[in-house]
């Protein structure tokens, strides 16, 4: 039986949520803090450990995976079915339907556990991942379960092209921008949001908006972050936060809209992170501590990377 414990992370998307399915760049770091990994349940008593719920989830996924030719070949189904009866599950501290990647960490995970052989393509390895992931959120870019698999930041161009990257965003003393998470403590259907999403393209003045204004914000503020240029990129988070309240109101939760307001004494900006709808929201400041002391003052849960 192959090893257990290997810890994949959860992940946190940076830019490019919902834009991705456009063909927009995109930009995806692992979320250290949270991890999953395979575990067997003690004389095989899933009960004992998991609510039903998560066992039906993992049978579910099991049963997607077999209704795809494409997997057959990739994948050594018979092991993971026969893993499942014998108690394996998947212990995660990512919070499901939060945005940071519970499903992309159990994909990583099942491919990382099960393939039949070592894919070098990355390209071709997002589009397996993708077609795996597709069973939580009814299409997938692959991007998410990358990231998880390889524990990388992932870059994606605009022809869909995979690049990992070194890239660190932890917060510390001296650092010119800082990056951080407010927890919504609201759960939230991936799923349901990608479709409300792909109904609205159908929309002229929804697309025309999302791929004349929104996308080329988005594309100056990768290359402001990537290029460290902090001050250029508060600005286009600005405009981002903005456009999201326009484009994307059903995927910010009404009492957390406050913090997508603009103010020329705004010490942070605001946007949502994964496909929103609760989970967390992400943040970006160059004053950490004054950002602290209002996510204080308004009885906000955060956390800094």
């Amino acid at each position: 039986m192959k090893s257990q414990g290997k810890s994949f992370h959860g992940k946190i998307m940076l830019f490019g949520e919902y834009s991705i399915i456009c063909g927009s760049e995109a930009l995806v770091i692992p979320f250290k803090k949270l991890s999953g990994s395979w575990i067997f349940s003690p004389e095989g008593n899933i009960q004992s450990d998991r609510n039903q719920k998560s066992i039906t989830q993992l049978l579910d996924f099991l049963d997607y995976l077999k209704s795809k030719a494409e997997l057959l070949t990739i994948l050594d189904l018979q092991s993971f079915e026969k893993d499942l009866q014998h108690g394996l599950y998947f212990q995660s501290s990512i919070p499901q339907q939060y945005g940071v990647g519970s499903s992309g960490a159990l994909v990583a995970a099942t491919y990382d556990r099960y393939k039949t052989d070592d894919e070098t393509d990355i390209f071709k390895l997002k589009q397996k991942l993708a077609l795996m992931e597709s069973a939580f959120h009814g299409n997938s870019s692959g991007i998410d379960p990358l990231c998880c698999y390889l524990n990388e930041a992932i870059y994606m161009d605009q022809n869909g092209i995979p690049a990992p990257i070194n890239l660190s965003v932890e917060t510390s003393s001296g650092s010119k921008l800082g990056v951080f998470l407010i927890d919504t403590h609201i759960s939230s259907s991936t799923g349901n949001l990608v479709s409300h999403f792909r109904a609205m393209l159908h929309q002229y003045s929804f697309y025309k908006k999302l791929s004349q204004a929104y996308i080329p914000t988005l594309h100056l503020a990768i290359a402001d972050f990537l290029n460290q240029r902090y001050d250029q990129l508060m600005h286009q988070l600005a405009e981002l936060s903005t456009l999201q309240t326009e484009l994307f109101p059903k995927m910010i939760p009404e009492s957390y809209k406050f913090l997508f307001q603009q103010d020329n004494n705004k010490a942070f900006q605001t946007k949502i992170c994964g496909s929103g709808g609760g989970g967390y929201l992400l943040g970006f400041t160059q004053f950490p501590e004054e950002t602290k002391s209002f996510l204080d003052r308004n009885n906000l849960d955060y956390l800094f990377l």
